[in-house]
């Protein structure tokens, strides 16, 4: 289970929900994404969280917009706020999102 807002989320923190649908808090319905890695970055402040990113996708018919949005790794799982943005993808498949923690 994701922590609350009240924890720092690392990324050790997601490396369980990687390959599981997520539930993004959406209208008129919520949406599932799929997180696909979570790439860890070198640099973070000393005593500080290391840098990561999270890699999404959604079927390529699926859209979301930039922006805040509330998501959990399923029904019973607490919400974590995360700021999604489109990546550049080609036309196939899937969609892709990253969500970048520095």
């Amino acid at each position: 289970m994701i922590p609350s807002s009240l924890v720092i989320l690392t990324a050790p923190l997601f490396r369980a929900f990687v390959g599981r649908d997520w539930l993004v808090d959406t209208q008129p319905a919520p949406v599932k994404i799929k997180l696909d890695a979570v790439d860890d970055l070198k640099g973070g402040m000393p005593g500080g969280r290391d840098p990561f990113i999270l890699i999404f996708s959604t079927p390529w018919d699926t859209l979301l917009v930039e922006g805040q949005y509330l998501m959990r790794p399923g029904d019973d799982a607490e919400a974590v706020e995360v700021h999604l943005i489109p990546t550049q993808t080609a036309p196939g498949p899937r969609r892709l999102y990253h969500a970048v923690f520095n």
